[in-house]
């Protein structure tokens, strides 16, 4: 867990009603449910929209509604003895798919939609873990009424031959972090990734697939413009001046370096347009401000945009952040991978014409 507390999770939990209309959260001493509808918790005095258990405290109220928390047993070590001794060494998230339309959303999951899901995650799996700093593998599991343990069918991880060092590059980058702060100069760390997709799913065989990149972490600092500055220290907008750009690599010495359209992320990747998002032959990280599903960045609309054409002035301090993070932030990482690519100490594992490409 962590400095983050298990209630500080909830709150994002409203962002999943697209799916869900009852989701949960077990994590070291606690379980919590959300209702949105505000009918299960509710009562004549007052509508709750949800309700949080301490394992140990609430013992006998947990004990005379235990069919409400069976479906996290035998879930990952989450037995019985859990709710009995009180605590759980993890976190679990439980989002009961929606099967009837209700007042959230009318869209439905079936099985079939199930697994389109899970096969849309498989197709991006390998861009997931390129700009975190902290999550090293994710793994897809599948459990049938008739078996008794889940079953994993995919898995995707930073490879071994890279781990150490993407762990010790993202440490090095996680110290330099000092939120609210204009950093004296900017702090990048460069370094390359191995990321192996493992489909335990594929017809008679274990699919293993790599996928290498040359990445950039990016705290910009130093000389930015007074805009960005007041930006970085506005208490209000909390946000954290830090981007990332990465670049495809051969996986092998006489392999071909891959071509990618150039996706946009906010830690994780924004949905894939049908051309490239950036214009560039690299993937492009930012602490973007998005838009209120977090799904696309805020940009300027049209009124916003003749305003600027005829000298106006955008007021809106996210469209200002996601403008200096464009502008002042992207570039300069983007110009630092490419000088560490073609030094001395990154020629061992960067080719002339990848950098070229």
């Amino acid at each position: 867990m962590g400095d983050i507390r298990p209630l500080d999770y909830l709150s994002g939990f409203r962002n999943l009603s697209f799916f869900s209309d009852l989701p949960s959260l077990l994590s070291d001493c606690q379980i919590g449910f959300i209702d949105p509808h505000g009918i299960h918790f509710s009562d004549k005095r007052c509508q709750r929209t949800g309700k949080l258990w301490h394992l140990q405290d609430d013992l006998v109220a947990i004990d005379q509604v235990s069919g409400q928390f069976s479906p996290y047993k035998g879930i990952f070590d989450c037995t019985d003895e859990v709710f009995s001794q009180g605590f759980y060494d993890g976190t679990l998230f439980r989002f009961p798919l929606r099967t009837v339309p209700s007042e959230l959303s009318e869209t439905v999951y079936s099985p079939d939609k199930v697994k389109t899901l899970f096969e849309s995650f498989k197709a991006d799996a390998h861009l997931m873990l390129l700009f975190l700093q902290h999550l090293e593998e994710i793994e897809l599991y599948v459990r049938e009424e008739v078996e008794p343990i889940p079953r994993k069918v995919f898995q995707v991880k930073i490879a071994q031959e890279s781990l150490q060092t993407v762990r010790a590059k993202r440490k090095e980058f996680l110290q330099t972090i000092a939120p609210g702060k204009v950093m004296p100069s900017s702090v990048a760390v460069t370094y390359p990734i191995t990321i192996e997709t493992v489909d335990f799913d594929f017809p008679g065989l274990i699919n293993t697939v790599q996928h290498s990149f040359l990445v950039t972490s990016y705290l910009c600092g130093g000389k930015i413009s007074s805009t960005f500055q007041n930006l970085i220290s506005d208490k209000v907008l909390s946000y954290l001046p830090s981007v990332g750009v990465a670049m495809p690599l051969p996986t092998g010495p006489r392999l071909q370096t891959p071509e990618v359209q150039g996706h946009v992320f906010c830690s994780l990747p924004l949905p894939v347009q049908k051309t490239s998002l950036t214009g560039l032959p690299v993937h492009v990280n930012g602490f973007f401000a998005l838009s209120q599903n977090r799904r696309y960045i805020k940009l300027p609309n049209a009124e916003q945009e003749n305003q600027l054409k005829t000298g106006g002035r955008l007021t809106d301090k996210s469209l200002l952040w996601n403008k200096c993070l464009l502008e002042e932030a992207i570039p300069r990482a983007y110009s630092t991978m490419i000088l560490e690519a073609i030094s001395e100490k990154s020629a061992g594992f960067v080719s002339w014409t990848t950098i070229y490409k």
